[in-house]
C-alpha cells in the first residue's frame, strides 16, 4: 500500500493527534486520502511520524500518529556533493537525485568552465527541490544546499574521505569513512581544466573513475554518489 507523506517543517511531532493545515494537507486532499489510510508527517529535521488519517476537517486533515522514526534513510556520516554549477535545469535534476541518494549537503561549485552568472539567486529554488524530494523518497531530512563556492574554497573546506570524478583514474581502495564522512566532487560539462584537476588531487582528493563513457555532469553526479557509497559499504 502506498503511503502519503506530508511536510510540516519545524513542527514538534509526537504520538497522538496532529492537525495538518490546509497547505500541508493539499497533497492528501488531491490524492483522495481517506480515513484509515497510512500517512507519514515529516518535520524535515530528522523525525518521521508514522500514522493514519483520522478524519478531514474541511481542508485540514487530522492524523493519528502511532510512533516516530528518526534519521530514517540517512547515511551513517556526512555525504557532501560538490557539483560544478550547470547552466540548465540539469542542476535542478541533480539536486533531486542527490537528495534521493542520501547527500547531506550539496555545494554549487564555481569552476573555470561554469557558464552564466547570478548562481546564488538559484539556491532557494534548489533547496525547495531538495525539500520536496525528501517527501518523495521517504528519507527524513533534506540536504542543505549551500551558497555557491569557488573550487578553491570548496577544496579547502572539504573533510573526510575526498573523491573527485576523474575518467582516467584507477579505482581507489575501499575507504573507511570516519565521523567526517565522504566528500564527492564532480566537475562541469567539459570537466575541470588540467590545472584545476591537478590542484584538487594535490589537496588530497582521490580519483573516482566512472567508466569509459563520457557522462553528462548531472549523470556523473549520480554515478559518483552511488559508487562512493558502495565503496564505503553504505549501500549494504
Amino acid at each position: 500500500m502506498s503511503v502519503t507523506r506530508l511536510v510540516m517543517q519545524g513542527e514538534a511531532l509526537a504520538p497522538g493527534e496532529i492537525r495538518v493545515p490546509a497547505e500541508a494537507a493539499h497533497h492528501a486532499k488531491v490524492t483522495r486520502v481517506a480515513p484509515g489510510d497510512p500517512v507519514e508527517v515529516l518535520d524535515l529535521a530528522g523525525a518521521v511520524a508514522i500514522g493514519t488519517l483520522a478524519r478531514w476537517d474541511g481542508k485540514v486533515c487530522v492524523v493519528e500518529i502511532a510512533r516516530l522514526e528518526r534519521e530514517r534513510g540517512e547515511p551513517p556520516a556526512p555525504l557532501v556533493l560538490g557539483l560544478a554549477v550547470l547552466h540548465t535545469q540539469a542542476f535542478d535534476w541533480a539536486v533531486e537525485k542527490a537528495t534521493e541518494l542520501g547527500a547531506t549537503a550539496v555545494v554549487p561549485v564555481l569552476a573555470a568552465r561554469v557558464q552564466g552568472g547570478r548562481h546564488g539567486a538559484r539556491v532557494e529554488r534548489w533547496q525547495r527541490l531538495a525539500d520536496a524530494a525528501v517527501a518523495q523518497c521517504g528519507r527524513s531530512r533534506p540536504p542543505r544546499v549551500a551558497e555557491p563556492a569557488s573550487l578553491t574554497e570548496f577544496v579547502a573546506a572539504a573533510r573526510g574521505v575526498r573523491l573527485v570524478a576523474d575518467l582516467g583514474a584507477p579505482m581507489p581502495e575501499p575507504p573507511a569513512p570516519g565521523a567526517e564522512g565522504v566528500t564527492v566532487l564532480v566537475g562541469p560539462e567539459g570537466g575541470f581544466t588540467g590545472d584545476e584537476l591537478t590542484a584538487v588531487r594535490a589537496a588530497g582528493f582521490a580519483g573516482l573513475p566512472l567508466g569509459s563513457r563520457i557522462l553528462r555532469a548531472d549523470t556523473a553526479a549520480v554515478a559518483a554518489l552511488t559508487l562512493a557509497q558502495s565503496l564505503a559499504g553504505w549501500l549494504r
